[in-house]
C-alpha cells in the first residue's frame, strides 16, 4: 500500500491522476509510484487536455528546445518550484556573506580581489583557464584534460554575454542550481528535497565555479524525462551529463536499467537502446583526446600527473585515506578533517546503496552503486564529499522520510547546515585541503 505520508500537501499538489495497472496501483501526483514492491519517484502529470497540448506537433518550428521545455515543464513554475529557486538563491546569498566574512577575517584591503578570490579556489581557476584557453594552447594549464568539457564550454558561452569570468561562472552555477532544485522537488513531490541538497556538507561546490550543479541539472533532467518516457530527451541530457562529469558513466547504465524495468511493455528494448546512445557523449571526448594526444589513456594520465590519483583497489583507498585522517605524521594534521569527511561521505553512500537495494529500487541502486565504486576504486579518496552531492536519490529518500517522520528532516538540517557553513568558510579561505 502507498503510504499517505508521502503525498504532497494540498498547496503543493498538482492535478492527480490514478490508474490501475497489473502488479500495483500507480498514483501520479508528483510523489511516488508503487508498482509491486518497487517504489519510484515520479513527476506530476497534467490533465488530458494538457497532455495533448504538451505533445509536439508534426513540423512544429519550436523544435527540440521547445520539446525539452515541455518535457521538464520548466516553463510552468508552481509554488513548490518557486520554493526550490528560493533555496538556491538563499544558498548563494549565504555563501556571499561567508566569503565576505572570510575576506574580512583574513585582512582584506580596499581592493575587490580578496573578496572575489574567495570564490576562485583550486579547480575553479582551472575551469576558467579551460574556458579561456582550451586544452592544448600555450596558455592552457597543465593536465586540464582531466576535466570533461561540458562545464568549460558552457562557461565560455555564458561569457559571450557576461564579460566577466567570475560573474559568468556564478551565473551558470545559479541557473544550473535552480534547474536541479526545481526538478529535485518535483521528483520528490515536496519542497524539502532541494533544501536537503543545498545543506549537504559539501554544498559550497554547488554555488562556486565547479561542475556539480551543472551535472545535477543534466542528470536530474535525464531522470525526469525518463520518468515521462521521453527517451530521446533523456538520452540527450544523459550524454551532456557524461560530458560534464565522469559520474555520467554511472548515470547512463542506470538509465538503461530504468528503461528495461520501468518502460511500457513492448517498448523496453527500444527505450534501453535509446538510453545507451548517451554513451556517445563521453566517447566523443575520449576520441578527441586520442586524436590530440595520440593516447587512449590521456584522461587517466592527466589525473595521475595533476592530482596524483589513479585507479586502484578499495583496500588501498581506505588505507591511504585512514592514514590521512588518523595516522598523519608528516605535518598534514591540519587537513585530517577533510579525510575524515571523505570517510563519512563514503559510509553515507554505502548505506544509501543498501537502502535502495532493500527497497528494490534497481535503477537508483545501480546509479549510486557505480558512484560509490568511483569513490573506492582509487589510490586515495579526494572528492567523496563532492561526489555524494550528485547521488540525488539520497535527497529524494530524505524528503520522503521527512514527510513521514519530520524529526529526520529537522535533524538533518541542524546537523549538516553548520558543517556546510564551516566548509564554505574553509573553501573561501583557501584551506579546504593541502
Amino acid at each position: 500500500m502507498l503510504d499517505s505520508s508521502i503525498v504532497p500537501t494540498p498547496e503543493e499538489a498538482q492535478p492527480t491522476v490514478v490508474e490501475q495497472r497489473r502488479g500495483g496501483t500507480v498514483v501520479e501526483s508528483g510523489a511516488v509510484i508503487e508498482t509491486g514492491a518497487a517504489i519510484e519517484t515520479a513527476p506530476p502529470r497534467a490533465a488530458a487536455a494538457d497532455d495533448s497540448e504538451a505533445r509536439p506537433k508534426p513540423g512544429a518550428a519550436a523544435g527540440r528546445a521547445a520539446r525539452l521545455l515541455r518535457t521538464t515543464r520548466l516553463d510552468r513554475l508552481s509554488r513548490m518550484d518557486r520554493a526550490a529557486i528560493g533555496v538556491v538563491i538563499g544558498a548563494h546569498a549565504a555563501l556571499a556573506i561567508v566569503v565576505y566574512c572570510s575576506a574580512w577575517i583574513q585582512g582584506a584591503n580596499s581592493s575587490h580581489l580578496p573578496l572575489t578570490r574567495g570564490y576562485q579556489q583550486w579547480d575553479a581557476n582551472l575551469y576558467v583557464n579551460y574556458a579561456q584557453h582550451g586544452l592544448f594552447s600555450g596558455a592552457s594549464a597543465p593536465n586540464n584534460a582531466a576535466f570533461l568539457p561540458g562545464y568549460p564550454v558552457l562557461l565560455a558561452l555564458v561569457h559571450l554575454f557576461v564579460r566577466n569570468w567570475l560573474d559568468s561562472a556564478l551565473l551558470l552555477s545559479l541557473i544550473a542550481g535552480c534547474v536541479a532544485a526545481v526538478l529535485l522537488n518535483r521528483m520528490s513531490g515536496n519542497s524539502r528535497a532541494a533544501l536537503f541538497l543545498f545543506t549537504a556538507p559539501a554544498a559550497v561546490f554547488l554555488s562556486v565555479p565547479y561542475s556539480e550543479s551543472l551535472f545535477l541539472a543534466f542528470a536530474l533532467g535525464a531522470w525526469y524525462a525518463a520518468q515521462r518516457a521521453d527517451w530521446p530527451v533523456a538520452s540527450l541530457l544523459a550524454a551532456l551529463a557524461g560530458l560534464t562529469r565522469i559520474n555520467g558513466l554511472a548515470l547512463i547504465p542506470a538509465l538503461v536499467v530504468f528503461a528495461l524495468l520501468r518502460s511500457a511493455k513492448g517498448r523496453r528494448l527500444t527505450s534501453a537502446l535509446i538510453a545507451s546512445a548517451a554513451a556517445i557523449g563521453p566517447f566523443m571526448y575520449l576520441l578527441y583526446l586520442r586524436r590530440a594526444t595520440g593516447s587512449w589513456s590521456a584522461w587517466q594520465q592527466a589525473n595521475r600527473k595533476g592530482w596524483n590519483i589513479w585507479m586502484d583497489w578499495p583496500a588501498t583507498a581506505i588505507r591511504n585515506t585512514w592514514r590521512g585522517a588518523y595516522e598523519y605524521g608528516d605535518g598534514s594534521g591540519a587537513y585530517a578533517w577533510s579525510f575524515q569527511l571523505e570517510f563519512f561521505c563514503t559510509i553515507a553512500a554505502a548505506l544509501l546503496v543498501v537502502a535502495l537495494l532493500a527497497r528494490r529500487a534497481w535503477p537508483e541502486a545501480t546509479y549510486c552503486a557505480l558512484v560509490l565504486a568511483s569513490m573506492l576504486f582509487v589510490n586515495m579518496q579526494q572528492a567523496a564529499d563532492r561526489t555524494l552531492l550528485v547521488c540525488f536519490p539520497l535527497y529524494l529518500l530524505l524528503a520522503r522520510a521527512a514527510n513521514r517522520w519530520p524529526w529526520i528532516g529537522n535533524a538533518y538540517v541542524w546537523v549538516n547546515a553548520p558543517v556546510a557553513v564551516v566548509a564554505a568558510f574553509l573553501y573561501s579561505a583557501g584551506i579546504w585541503s593541502n
